[in-house]
């Protein structure tokens, strides 16, 4: 899946079937594209070495844009085992894809796409975002690891140890924000400033890190992954705990009171659907409900309310046996989660093999299958999740490799 010689590596099988050579002779080699470029990324990975016709797709413009235009969206999870000690990142050499509607694992290399000194910070439309680990100006590296096709944007013009970072794409442009970890002197790191890049080839705009804008005081941003949701990026605060929300187009900061104060462990902000919701383990011996895992979704605020007037309504709640099952894989040592779609991918510290999936629209709960390729990862660390949507062609790309 990553080169010419390389297949992708799944938990999948296939079944053979033979098809009547009498029609498929017989068809015009348009409509053969056509139903061709609705397949998902594994299928057409495995029937290009059908011929040599198929084999050169890839590199077709005209049936990449077939695919874009026909090929279904996927709601994928790209996962990273990375260390427990999150001062001490390393760089991927797999990314493990789930399909959750199959529940299929897929292993992706990544050796010879990302350089050692990166790791894994976000993704939007089919496209992965590496940050550079090393501490001073940081540098964005970004892949589509299916087309073989990466791309750098240019470096922060503040030097930073652990940022936070976000990034959304879409077919024409891209947005990213590095926040926080200003190293303002050997020997003390704030939470001072924000950059952002911008590029958009329908508004023939560039902007390169040219505007830093101060974050609110009193934050120490999480440094895991934002989430991007109707222009703005969203990213949890510890220290006082709150939400804090970058609009991208007016630059500015603001922040929303999360829906308990307190009592809360592990939270994490997903993008369901079009809606930010957090979810968190909810613990208070004296709570008159049950310990559990809670699910809210942040309402939009009332007019000229601004982003302090919104609220939280609860959507969810991981059910009883399902909750004492995932305490006992989770240990007490803390999950992360991820959303694609309607569903929410559940990662522990304790047990990176097991992942725990909800189908919010379903309101189904279940575990996904253990991913068949750690089973040779010593233990320890955590799967990170991020939201992956296969493509062969991601046209946003070539915004930064034209730049």
């Amino acid at each position: 899946m990553m080169n010419q010689n390389q297949n992708l590596v799944s938990t999948t099988t296939t079944t053979n079937t033979t098809m009547d050579s009498r029609i498929w002779r017989h068809l015009p080699q348009p409509l053969v594209d056509r139903v061709l470029a609705f397949l998902p990324p594994p299928a057409f990975f495995r029937f290009r070495s059908v011929c040599r016709r198929w084999y050169s797709l890839l590199f077709s413009d005209s049936f990449l844009e077939s695919h874009l235009r026909l090929s279904p969206p996927f709601s994928w999870f790209a996962f990273f085992l990375l260390p427990s000690s999150s001062s001490s990142p390393t760089s991927p050499l797999f990314a493990f894809l789930l399909d959750p509607a199959t529940l299929s694992w897929y292993r992706l290399p990544l050796s010879s796409l990302i350089p050692p000194s990166f790791s894994p910070a976000a993704s939007s439309s089919g496209l992965l975002c590496f940050l550079s680990t090393p501490a001073g100006p940081k540098t964005l590296l970004v892949t589509n690891p299916i087309s073989n096709l990466t791309a750098v944007l240019p470096p922060t013009q503040t030097p930073r140890l652990y940022p936070t970072v976000g990034f959304a794409a879409t077919d024409s442009s891209i947005s990213a924000v590095v926040a926080g970890d200003n190293m303002i002197s050997p020997f003390a790191v704030k939470n001072l400033t924000s950059e952002t890049f911008h590029a958009d080839a329908a508004a023939g705009y560039y902007s390169p890190y040219t505007t830093q804008t101060p974050l609110p005081r009193l934050c120490n941003l999480d440094p895991s992954r934002m989430v991007f949701s109707h222009g703005s990026f969203y990213c949890m605060s510890s220290s006082p705990f709150a939400v804090l929300v970058y609009d991208a187009a007016g630059n500015y900061w603001s922040k929303v009171q999360p829906p308990m104060r307190r009592f809360l462990r592990s939270p994490s902000l997903v993008a369901l659907g079009t809606r930010v919701a957090l979810v968190a383990a909810v613990e208070k011996s004296r709570l008159s409900v049950p310990r559990s895992v809670r699910v809210w979704s942040l309402q939009q605020p009332p007019r000229g309310a601004g982003e302090g007037g919104r609220t939280w309504a609860e959507v969810d709640r991981m059910p009883p046996d399902v909750h004492e099952a995932f305490c006992l894989v989770e240990a007490g040592g803390g999950f992360e989660c991820v959303a694609h779609g309607a569903v929410v991918a559940f990662t522990t510290r304790a047990a990176a093999q097991h992942v725990l999936l909800f189908d919010s629209e379903k309101k189904e709960w279940k575990w996904a299958p253990s991913c068949p390729f750690l089973s040779d990862v010593a233990s320890g660390g955590i799967m990170r999740g991020f939201a992956y949507s296969p493509r062969l062609a991601t046209p946003a790309i070539g915004l930064l490799s034209s730049s």
